[in-house]
């Protein structure tokens, strides 16, 4: 260990700048890393929620499937409900928080109306850290998750306002690093007032009969499809939106994202693999004589193996760890920056921090096979003829 550590401080800037070129690599896996994983949970929770149910929308909504802003009819649930292999439909009103922030990376803050009775699903894992969840008939309380919680500063038994209506903090969500941490649950009446107050004068819909969505939940997931198929065909004037659907579009993100790792994956290899490859292949002509003489007295090749190999995993593992380094703590400081706006763009775990450190450690001990095996192989009697 010792000698290893003498041996890649020889030549310090040299040592320094092949470090450096790991270091680089590394930071660019880990902040990259940290984006993507912020993006895979984001995307594995919303899956994980719009797989148990349909969406109907207006048909001139726009194609995403949140916080539409064209309304529709609440009475389409009773029809919808008629139809062969629906278990029950609920209503739901959502729409930003705040129409006036403007949107970004994360998950925008929401508004969400909904008959709990109907609308509660057992199989979303939907945990109330402190208080407890909406009930059947009730008006001016709300249920926020942990983001709202933490950018508003708000309690149980405080009050939040929106849109200069004040609500009762009756339960606050535990943290799921997805869709409901920025979601404030309020019974539907309410967000239909809300709701009516935002919407042009000319709109003459009835105000206890807005929604901008409604979900449907079928008796068998497997038959989604076909449910979806028949609703259109009984409706009029509605897009129906699929779990496949819904996937499909919540995970092209996530394909590009990922994409990107892969790209910052190699920027890795390239950069920290060919330094350490120079530095080692340098290290080895520099060393030919040292190494002829340790052959001379009995040094076994697989020593001067072991030797080089080790030099080579430790310059990565140096380079990973400084580069790991950089990469979290410019990942804490952007979070940091975007917290006042309940925004976190990345998100850090153990396995991500592993990888990293893996992948530079690795990244090392292969690019010092080549000139490990080179100084192995070296014939003693000609390494120490060489000047």
């Amino acid at each position: 260990m010792n000698e290893a550590i003498s041996n890649i401080w020889r030549r310090p800037l040299r040592t320094a700048l092949t470090i450096l070129g790991i270091v680089i690599g590394v930071f660019a896996l880990t902040v990259m890393g940290a984006l993507a994983e912020k993006l895979n949970v984001l995307v594995d929770g919303g899956d994980e929620y719009f797989r148990t149910r349909l969406f109907v929308f207006d048909a001139g909504a726009a194609s995403g499937f949140q916080a539409s802003a064209r309304p529709i009819t609440r009475s389409l649930v009773d029809r919808i409900e008629e139809i062969d292999g629906v278990e029950r439909a609920t209503p739901v009103l959502q729409t930003r928080l705040d129409p006036d922030e403007v949107g970004g990376f994360d998950i925008p803050e929401l508004l969400t109306g909904i008959e709990p009775e109907t609308w509660y699903d057992a199989r979303i894992d939907l945990r109330v850290d402190a208080g407890r969840f909406l009930e059947a008939d009730e008006d001016g309380v709300t249920v926020i998750g942990a983001d709202l919680a933490e950018r508003y500063e708000l309690r149980t038994g405080d009050t939040f306002e929106i849109r200069g209506h004040d609500f009762e903090v009756i339960g606050v969500l535990e943290r799921t690093l997805t869709f409901p941490d920025k979601i404030a649950y309020v019974p539907l009446r309410d967000a239909q007032q809300i709701y009516v107050e935002s919407v042009p004068e000319a709109f003459q819909e009835r105000t206890e009969d807005l929604a901008t969505q409604i979900e449907v939940f079928p008796d068998d997931l497997g038959q989604a499809d076909a449910v979806a198929e028949a609703i259109g065909a009984e409706l009029d004037g509605v897009r129906v939106v699929t779990p496949d659907e819904v996937a499909d579009q919540i995970g092209q993100a996530s394909i590009v994202f990922n994409l990107i790792i892969v790209g910052a994956s190699v920027i890795a290899v390239i950069v920290g693999g060919l330094s350490v490859i120079n530095t080692m292949v340098m290290s080895v002509s520099e060393r030919v004589r040292e190494i002829g003489i340790k052959k001379a007295v009995g040094a076994p090749t697989s020593a001067i193996l072991r030797e080089f190999m080790f030099e080579a995993i430790l310059l990565g593992a140096i380079g990973g760890l400084l580069g790991l380094g950089a990469g979290a703590l410019l990942v804490v400081v952007l979070n940091a920056q975007t917290a006042g706006s309940g925004t976190s763009v990345f998100l850090l775990t153990p396995m991500l921090l592993l990888r990293s450190f893996l992948f530079a450690t690795i990244l090392g001990a292969l690019a010092g096979i080549y000139p490990a095996l080179r100084a192995a192989r070296l014939d003693p009697v000609a390494a120490l003829r060489s000047t």
